[in-house]
């Protein structure tokens, strides 16, 4: 029973909370999503290379600098390891990369990632705060960039969609915009 006061009268009403059946809902699965531009992965791949070149070089020095690794298995053992570990990421990073995906609807954005463990965030527009779009060195040397969407109630980054032309990404960026404002006009 749920008691209700309408014009200084006690009315009782039945609460009615029907369930819903799961089986209506649209399906994520089939909505088609676009995947990110291809020179992206030479991108994530020339940042990897920097990061393992940095990796080798500090494993170098560790074994320069400290007696106690000087001996063959540790220097085999260390190198090993880090050559290992490049190889094992780069993989990873090819088999996420055919992963990477997204949507733009006129509701909201989906955005797809990961190989192993697969995410599929949906970010509705009228959560969304602000957007940027934003572009590293090397994404700027092959035209790429990536648009961050923020939503209500956080400071950190909520959505990051990476490897999109940036033409593309800006064109989005405004159009969502576009779409913030249409939802917080009364009657939209």
């Amino acid at each position: 029973m749920l008691i209700r006061v309408i014009r200084g009268k006690i009315a009782l009403m039945d609460f009615i909370n029907e369930p819903f059946d799961i089986r209506l809902l649209p399906k994520a699965e089939d909505v088609p999503l676009t995947p990110i531009e291809k020179a992206y992965l030479l991108v994530i791949r020339i940042e990897w290379g920097i990061s393992a070149t940095v990796l080798l070089i500090t494993g170098t020095v560790l074994i320069f600098s400290v007696k106690s690794l000087q001996h063959p298995v540790w220097i085999f053992s260390i190198f090993a390891g880090l050559i290992a570990l490049a190889f094992g990421y780069a993989v990873v990073q090819t088999k996420s990369f055919s992963q990477k995906a997204y949507a733009l609807r006129d509701k909201d954005v989906i955005y797809r990632s990961g190989w192993i463990v697969q995410k599929t965030h949906t970010c509705p527009f009228n959560r969304i705060q602000h957007s940027s779009v934003t572009t590293g060195f090397f994404e700027r040397k092959y035209g790429l960039a990536t648009l961050i969407l923020y939503t209500a109630g956080t400071d950190e980054t909520d959505l990051q969609i990476p490897g999109l032309k940036e033409a593309d990404a800006y064109a989005m960026k405004e159009w969502i915009t576009q779409q913030i404002i249409h939802e917080e006009q009364p009657g939209a």
